[in-house]
């Protein structure tokens, strides 16, 4: 992983995240010796299957039906046991989410120096990005947070987030900046980023201005899924925080577009499509967003892909993850100059 300049003021998580083991700083293998070890303990003769995540290893084992999840490093024991019994709670409530499994006694066990649980595989395929496909899963979100609004559960907040205020995507600036700077197509995106962040400082609504509770944090169709008979199944729990709920509206929509518009410029996009989400979304939640939720829609929006550049230096490939991020970064500057126009 690329080091920082330490020179810099770094916020204090992301130092954490960066340092917890430089050596092997990301997702585990199947390859792992320590995950081979562990699968060879709980299934010998299992026939395992990555099934995929950026995060955490998700090893399906047959025919045992079981997933074997090994988490990064800074993944605390407390916060696991937190998302837990969260999970536990919504499947009290009648949703479908992975249910932990115990293994020796223990509801997570260690695998080297990261945490791993176990859970029961659910049957599930993903529905293909479109339209339709999104109303269900806006649908399936309200229905979500109607469930996540009951539990008042405290939950450590994760390391790593998809969420960062207009204050801490500055305080990350000069890091990306200086990771970008020996790149002339890198720097301009940087100095870009820049001046989207200061626009996004001018419309943002904080936390204390809107609902907050308990939220998913990375909707989208790879993290809510169809059971074969149709029903929404709920996966990754890894960003789950208490975050104004309009987050997790914003950043489904963010990667929505992105989805099903591509690259060609944001105003080709169906914008008149937004207000049947919303409704898909209100009538599952059984809550109406408040005025304040509606004007924080589009800033929210706008700052997902912001966020998703600003943390580029603190990636593995700086420069690579600002190139690739222009494109999405056309939604940012689209929506924080026709804020009006998407809703």
């Amino acid at each position: 992983m690329s080091r920082p300049n330490t020179n810099l003021s770094l916020h204090p998580r992301l130092l954490d995240w960066w340092s917890d083991n430089p050596s092997d700083p990301d997702r585990p293998t199947l390859d792992n010796p320590d995950v081979r070890r562990l699968i060879q303990t709980i299934e010998p003769k299992s026939h395992i299957t990555d099934l995929g995540g950026v995060m955490s290893l998700n090893a399906r084992l047959d025919p045992a039906g079981r997933v074997l999840r090994v988490h990064q490093p800074f993944v605390s024991r407390p916060r696991l046991l937190a998302l837990q019994n969260v999970r536990q709670r919504l499947a009290s409530q009648g949703l479908i989410v992975p249910i932990p499994l115990r293994w020796r006694g223990a509801a997570i066990f260690r695998c080297g120096n990261r945490w791993a649980e176990l859970e029961a595989f659910i049957p599930h395929a993903r529905p293909k990005p479109t339209l339709n496909s999104y109303s269900w899963m806006f649908q399936a979100m309200g229905a979500l947070h109607r469930a996540l609004a009951k539990l008042k559960l405290p939950v450590p907040r994760p390391l790593v987030a998809t969420y960062a205020p207009p204050g801490t995507l500055r305080r990350w600036l000069p890091i990306t900046e200086a990771a970008a700077h020996a790149d002339p197509e890198a720097a301009d995106i940087a100095q870009l980023l820049r001046d989207l962040v200061r626009r996004l400082r001018g419309q943002w609504l904080p936390a204390s201005q809107l609902p907050v509770q308990l939220v998913h944090g990375d909707v989208r169709l790879s993290n809510v899924c169809q059971t074969p008979n149709g029903a929404p199944v709920y996966f990754d729990f890894g960003f789950l925080a208490c975050r104004p709920r309009i987050h997790d509206l914003a950043y489904a929509l963010a990667y929505m577009v992105l989805a099903l518009n591509g690259h060609p410029p944001p105003r080709e996009f169906a914008w008149p499509s937004l207000a049947g989400l919303i409704e898909a979304y209100e009538s599952a939640a059984a809550s109406r967003l408040t005025p304040a939720e509606r004007k924080a829609l589009i800033p929210y929006t706008a700052a997902v892909p912001i966020y998703h550049a600003a943390i580029g230096g603190f990636s593995n490939d700086p420069v690579r993850q600002l190139r690739s991020a222009r494109p999405f970064l056309r939604l940012s500057e689209w929506l924080l100059e026709h804020s009006g126009a998407a809703v």
